[in-house]
């Protein structure tokens, strides 16, 4: 088995991957999307063995809007796709809730929140976290991650402290990061998309950082116009503002993610352009 744990597990990765292996006799089957977390000893949700990818479509709006997994058509083509994650390791449980707590049923999205043998019980010297880690008096932990179950199967939607909220709607950054980075032109796996709180129209707006070797004025300017074009085809919104900025500037953990938080507080510094080399967060 192939375990594949990444934050977001990306449908088409999985498609590929399995693709250009499979003449070295890769199957199908072998490929496990897995859920996990470091508060739950890495390991929290695996796919039953020797079945393949379940990839979930579900309606694009519904989601973003009601927070509902309503299955989309086959022919359409705006349609979100969020592969399942595995069910439960054994004496463990997982649920999804709403903003109160209270539990929710089959495809809706909500708050993902687990227990099990194998969670911890707080952070080392952190009572404050320790304390948001535990929002209820019934021992479940919250995961910092937003999810719907179907079927006994974990679909992960995007992390919390990543979404964004624009015209009631609510978006995550990684499709958007994915689309933006296949342009040419653009670093592959070096754009970050976030929220940035608009202290006088008192709202958020979608900023998208993304890292290029394009130094000409012209050609910056027909990039910008095409991440324009890319949002506004995703998520039905152009972006507030665009920064195209030098290789190594997106902050990045040392497992390779994207530290939007980081990017976000040097574009409110205003210090995306003032030669910043990447700072490694182990």
């Amino acid at each position: 088995m192939a375990f594949n744990g990444a934050e977001p597990v990306n449908p088409a990765t999985i498609e590929r991957f399995t693709a250009r292996f499979a003449p070295y006799g890769f199957r199908p089957e072998a490929m496990a999307p897995v859920y996990g977390l470091a508060e739950c000893s890495v390991g929290l949700a695996l796919q039953p063995p020797g079945r393949a990818p379940v990839i979930d479509r579900v309606r694009r709006d519904a989601l973003l809007v009601d927070g509902r997994a309503e299955p989309a058509a086959p022919d359409d083509t705006f349609a979100l796709q969020f592969p399942a994650c595995g069910q439960p390791l054994a004496d463990h449980q997982i649920r999804i809730v709403d903003e109160h707590g209270r539990e929710l049923p089959d495809r809706c999205e909500g708050q993902l929140e687990f227990k099990g043998p194998s969670a911890t019980t707080g952070y080392y010297r952190n009572p404050e976290a320790t304390r948001k880690l535990f929002p209820h008096s019934d021992g479940w932990l919250d995961s910092g991650d937003r999810a719907y179950m179907m079927g006994g199967d974990v679909y992960l939607t995007g992390r919390v402290k990543d979404l964004i909220i624009r015209g009631g709607r609510n978006l995550y950054p990684y499709e958007l990061e994915q689309a933006v980075g296949d342009l040419a032109g653009i670093r592959k796996g070096c754009v970050a998309a976030f929220a940035s709180h608009d202290p006088q129209a008192g709202s958020e707006r979608l900023i998208i950082v993304a890292e290029t070797r394009l130094n000409q004025a012209d050609h910056l300017a027909e990039l910008r116009q095409k991440i324009q074009s890319v949002s506004i085809e995703i998520l039905g919104i152009p972006p507030d503002d665009v920064a195209l900025v030098p290789p190594h500037t997106v902050l990045k953990t040392s497992s390779g993610k994207i530290r939007r938080s980081g990017v976000r507080e040097l574009y409110e510094r205003n210090a995306l352009q003032r030669g910043h080399r990447a700072l490694w967060l182990q």
